[in-house]
């Protein structure tokens, strides 16, 4: 009798693998053959497999599935593709794999993966860490490396002075005499300069020539490609008379680019396009070696880009600065001294000397360019590029006074209305964002407004000349009256700004040398009312709201710096912007740490110098004072700034002399309060109401009890 055949998988050998296996049993094996047998077919079938199963000693379930040997709960993904058991034989493929020649990978459980990578993440932030720190330590080795070469080279200079003076001029025995008195080689060195000038140039031309003919070459290298030098400079195949630290046009183009973008709109100090048409024509009425050495020496200060980013182009940068102005000294000569190319290459020379953080040496620069406006001769200038001069330099002149809080030099007296020849209507300049050779080709130029910003510019500084004479001048006591006046000027200041340069939003873009304009209108308000803080002039109440006067234009300032940060960077910000960021900041940490935070005052100030810093290192200084302001009030650095506070706390006193001819950028207000009227006080409400709302027209005093300000109306109009 033929039974069915299991349905479930039997764990022997199958017997249909062997051609006799239905002869064996006597099975039939024809499928049908099954069906005619009725119920008791199913029964005799199963019985057999009973008896089999028995036979061979097995207790297994007949219906049990067969399963492999091993089998992983982490399976590969071709199989978890394939929904097939895995065995999981890692590192090596699992047997399912390699009969099917396939790839074999396992990927982590998901909970897993993100553990292994949380892990990774705190170790590559450990590894960081650790390599940050050690960067920071390579670079300040690398500083102090290289200013431990700069002494040696100095102190090998001195030694090379004396050496070569001794047994040739008579002063063998004072030499011998001042070494064993135990004077410095600096000293003995400096004493045979002023027996002879001559003996200067001694120790440093044959070391420094050298590294400036390599620097030259690195740099005149990086200008080769097209960057349409061709606006303004001489024909490639002449001579250029006018400097000779180097003889390439692209170079000096792109100085030349660099000072026209980010110096000229700011400083106004000459006529560019009258300069431009006589460099090329190599005419001296316009132009003049001291000037052209000048305006390279302080493009050199905007060099960027990446080639220019490291601390070692940093140092050949100066040093290459440093070239241009040792030929512009050079070409000065005492005949010369009155031109007007000469006045004008003084004012340049007070910004290189400012931007290097040797502002004592700067301002003896612009005393001469100051003293000899008076009695200049170069009469062959028009009497607008005269002008444009005159009033660059008093801008200059009044910017020195108002960050030392020093009396001013005496500048000529103003001839006439401001800008009166010059064409205000052909302000037809233009303006791209420039940084490196090619910008030109890449960027699109923009009306420049330079001109009327200039003339702007010149009017402010005449009212920021007056703050200065209230304050510092010889004019009596400080009086309400006197404040109030100055005041309503500079409300009237602002209210006649054309609207080119009044609107300042970030979406419209406006350009950074309008910018720069607002933060000094701002800055000089901060200027003229925070004396008025200081002592106990006023009533609680009345103080209260002359602080909100003050802190309203330092926010109103910060505001078109960062600006100026998000549209421009804030890489080409000259030393008159970082002053003023410093006084800025300052007011807001000292009188509203919260609104603002001052965290996020202290960290756009530090930021802002920092980015300032690798092309004007008189924002290193800057940044050590600050830093020690936020100390004195108590405040915390932010964590992220710890490089950054690392990197200048070095800076001895004749650092800080240097970039601020003082040891603090704070107004002497000691000084200032002696000249205070005592009744100012009292004299305040009515001076207020009758030189300030009543301009407004908005007379809106609330009581006689002091709050008669009403700033928030006032301001915001």
């Amino acid at each position: 009798m033929s039974s069915f055949r299991s349905l479930a998988p039997s764990t022997q050998q199958d017997d249909s693998s062997t051609p006799s296996s239905s002869k064996l049993t006597g099975e039939s094996t024809n499928p049908s053959s099954g069906n005619n047998d009725g119920g008791g077919g199913n029964s005799g079938g199963s019985d057999q497999r009973g008896s089999d199963a028995g036979a061979d000693g097995s207790n297994a379930n007949p219906r049990k599935r067969r399963t492999a040997g091993s089998v992983s709960q982490m399976a590969c993904s071709p199989c978890r593709q394939a929904r097939q058991r895995c065995d999981g034989q890692r590192p090596n493929r699992c047997g399912r794999c390699i009969t099917r020649h396939l790839e074999c990978v396992y990927e982590p459980h998901t909970k897993t993966h993100k553990d292994d990578l949380i892990r990774e993440i705190e170790i590559l932030r450990g590894d960081n860490t650790h390599l940050h720190n050690r960067n920071k330590a390579i670079e300040q080795s690398a500083l102090q490396v290289d200013s431990v070469n700069r002494d040696l080279r100095e102190e090998g200079n001195w030694q090379r002075i004396i050496l070569q003076t001794i047994g040739s001029n008579g002063h063998d025995r004072e030499i011998i005499r001042k070494l064993r008195a135990g004077e410095s080689h600096q000293a003995i060195a400096d004493w045979l300069v002023r027996q002879n000038p001559n003996f200067g140039s001694l120790g440093a031309e044959a070391t420094t020539h050298r590294e400036l003919v390599d620097v030259v070459k690195a740099f005149e290298s990086q200008c080769q490609g097209q960057d349409g030098l061709y606006r303004f400079s001489p024909d490639v195949t002449a001579d250029i008379p006018w400097t000779h630290v180097s003889n390439s046009h692209r170079l000096l183009g792109h100085l030349f680019d660099l000072y026209f973008t980010w110096v000229h709109p700011v400083h106004m100090l000459f006529s560019e396009l009258d300069f431009k048409q006589d460099f090329k024509n190599k005419v001296d009425t316009y132009c003049s070696s001291p000037l052209v050495n000048a305006i390279c020496a302080m493009a050199c200060h905007l060099l960027d880009g990446d080639h220019v980013r490291e601390r070692r182009n940093i140092v050949d940068a100066a040093t290459l600065a440093d070239g241009f102005m040792a030929q512009a000294k050079a070409t000065l000569t005492p005949e010369t001294y009155h031109f007007m190319t000469s006045i004008q290459a003084f004012a340049v020379m007070y910004l290189v000397e400012l931007s290097s953080g040797r502002a004592r040496s700067a301002t003896g620069y612009l005393r001469s360019a100051v003293e000899n406006l008076k009695s200049t001769n170069g009469s062959a200038q028009s009497e607008e590029a005269k002008e444009l001069t005159f009033w660059g330099v008093h801008t200059l002149n009044t910017f020195c006074g108002g960050i030392t809080f020093q009396r001013l030099y005496i500048p000529p007296a103003p001839g006439g209305p401001i800008f009166q020849h010059v064409r205000m209507d052909g302000d037809d300049a233009e303006w791209r964002f420039y940084r490196q050779p090619g910008d030109n080709r890449e960027l699109p130029f923009r009306p420049a407004h330079a001109i009327v910003t200039a003339y702007h510019q010149a009017k402010l500084f005449l009212i920021i000349n007056e703050t200065l004479n209230v304050y510092c001048g010889t004019r009596g006591k400080v009086t309400a009256a006197k404040i109030l006046d100055v005041y309503a000027r500079y409300l009237q200041w602002k209210d006649e700004l054309p609207d080119v340069i009044a609107n300042i939003d970030e979406g419209d873009q406006p350009l950074p040398h309008i910018l720069y304009l607002h933060v000094q209108y701002h800055t000089a308000l901060v200027h003229h009312f925070s004396p008025l803080l200081h002592g106990d002039l006023f009533v609680d109440s009345d103080l209260n709201e002359m602080r909100r006067i003050v802190l309203y234009h330092a926010r109103s300032g910060i505001e078109p710096l960062d600006h100026s940060r998000r549209l421009y960077t804030s890489r080409f910000s000259l030393p008159i912007l970082s002053f003023c960021l410093l006084q800025l900041c300052d007011v807001l940490v000292r009188y509203s740490p919260q609104d603002p935070p001052a965290q996020t005052v202290i960290k756009l100030c530090l930021e802002v110098l920092n980015t300032t810093r690798p092309g004007f290192a008189v924002c290193g200084p800057l940044q050590s004072l600050f830093h020690q302001t936020a100390v004195d009030c108590g405040l915390e650095i932010p964590m992220e700034l710890e490089d950054i506070v690392g990197s200048f706390n070095h800076y001895l006193v004749d650092d800080i002399l240097d970039a601020c001819t003082r040891l603090t950028y704070t107004m002497p207000f000691d000084q200032v309060l002696r000249q205070i009227d005592p009744e100012l006080a009292q004299d305040w409400a009515e001076e207020w109401q009758k030189r300030v709302i009543s301009r407004k027209g908005k007379a809106r005093r609330e009581s006689t009890s002091g709050r008669y300000l009403q700033v928030a109306n006032l301001l915001n109009n």
